[in-house]
């Protein structure tokens, strides 16, 4: 905001002339001849960045001057001074002077109150940052930055109908520019909207923050919603915390619990190494789970020696729920080709107990894989109670995150448990 309105107030010393008088246009008023070698002076120290000794000295203009017009151009000026010494304070309380002037030329209006609203935001004045905005508002004036800039206006004075309004304004805005939306304005539109309990419409936008962003912290949040879904049993709750994993926003009970739910369900392996990461990023200790752990390793073992029957058995197997279930033991182990391949052909068998099993670890194996367009068309196949459709819908937004072309790095795999 400093450097912006830096710009603005440089823009206005250039009006000034060689003589020390500003004259923005014929029709303005003259400087009185009492203070205009000050402002000459003030002005040589301002382009010198003697921004204290320029302010000390426009200051002092200030009980001397004799016309509206004169303190109006000195409190332009102090603008520039105090915002050189990064003062804040005086630099806002000057701008306000300045447009509260009933010296102000009309072409100086739009740039002044530009200033007063972004200065009033930045000392957290949101009463006259409301105020600013509404003029500009009127004068047709607002850009995408001073609309999100009233958003958090609106939103810090309890406002939340016209936070979100004029923050949806922004975003609307930006993606007319062919631009993203400003994350910002997400963010007070999510805020709002849980303000004003629409957790419908609260969770849409975390949706939209998740994929634009994907920070660890969105991800975790949305997925923490997602384990209330009603139907939520172990298997539903194995990917939700699978894909957790992925995203970097495992919590220190998630390893826990994750490991739980794939000893539950009979994968071992997935169960030893989820309690090994965790340790290993210092979230969990080994005296927390050392018998966990202990045990898990034996299991694991044991699943080592056994996987070459098991593998045998699921090929002669006429259903194919055990090729499924060698699948899901596969991601265990950080084979997702080898999963994918397996849950292909317990498809392709048929009689599966749970047949939206198989789909959705296709989907989830094609994200560890990096083939996140194929998950998306495997994931949108997808369907059976609140708690599945929910889980298929958050790695397929994962997988749209990972399209995105802010992304660049498109051919590289997912952030996979194994690695």
């Amino acid at each position: 905001m400093k450097n912006q309105t830096s710009r603005a107030v440089l823009a206005a010393l250039l009006l000034c002339g060689a003589a020390g008088v500003c004259t923005p246009s014929a029709a303005s008023p003259k400087l009185s001849s009492s203070v205009g070698p000050q402002i000459v002076d003030a002005q040589k120290k301002l382009q010198a960045k003697d921004y204290q000794g320029a302010l000390t000295e426009l200051k002092s203009l200030q009980g001397t001057a004799s016309k509206d017009y004169d303190l109006y151009i000195i409190n332009r000026l102090i603008v520039g001074a105090a915002l050189g010494l990064n003062d804040m304070q005086t630099a806002a309380a000057a701008e306000e002077a300045a447009a509260a002037s009933p010296a102000m030329p009309d072409e100086d209006k739009k740039s002044v109150l530009h200033d007063a609203m972004q200065l009033a935001a930045n000392v957290k004045d949101w009463p006259k940052t409301i105020a600013y905005g509404q003029q500009l508002a009127q004068m047709n004036a607002l850009d995408p930055q001073l609309i999100g800039i009233l958003a958090i206006a609106y939103y810090n004075t309890n406002d939340f109908a016209n936070a979100q309004k004029y923050a949806q304004q922004s975003i609307d805005m930006a993606k007319a520019a062919g631009q993203p939306p400003d994350q910002n304005a997400l963010e007070i539109i999510m805020s709002s909207q849980v303000k004003q309990n629409n957790q419908a419409g609260a969770e849409q936008t975390l949706e939209q923050l998740a994929v634009m962003n994907g920070t660890p912290e969105d991800w975790g949040q949305l997925i923490g919603v997602a384990f209330g879904a009603k139907g939520m049993g172990n298997s539903e709750a194995l990917y939700l915390y699978r894909l957790l994993q992925i995203t970097g926003a495992m919590k220190a009970e998630d390893y826990k619990e994750m490991a739980s739910d794939a000893s539950v369900l009979g994968y071992p392996t997935e169960a030893m190494n989820v309690l090994q990461q965790g340790i290993s990023a210092g979230k969990i200790s080994s005296a927390d789970v050392g018998a966990t752990l202990a045990k898990a390793r034996r299991d694991a073992q044991m699943d080592e020696r056994s996987l070459p029957q098991i593998v045998a058995s699921a090929q002669k197997s006429r259903t194919g729920e055990q090729d499924v279930k060698l699948g899901e033991d596969y991601w265990g182990y950080g084979r997702y080709a080898d999963a994918e391949a397996a849950a292909r052909e317990g498809m392709a068998k048929g009689g599966l107990k749970t047949p939206w099993e198989g789909p959705m670890l296709i989907g989830a194996a094609q994200v560890a894989q990096g083939k996140y367009a194929d998950a998306i068309q495997t994931l949108s196949q997808v369907s059976d109670n609140d708690a599945v459709t929910r889980t298929a819908h958050l790695w397929s937004l994962y997988a749209q995150a990972k399209l995105r072309p802010a992304r660049a790095s498109a051919a590289a795999p997912a952030q996979t448990p194994s690695q």
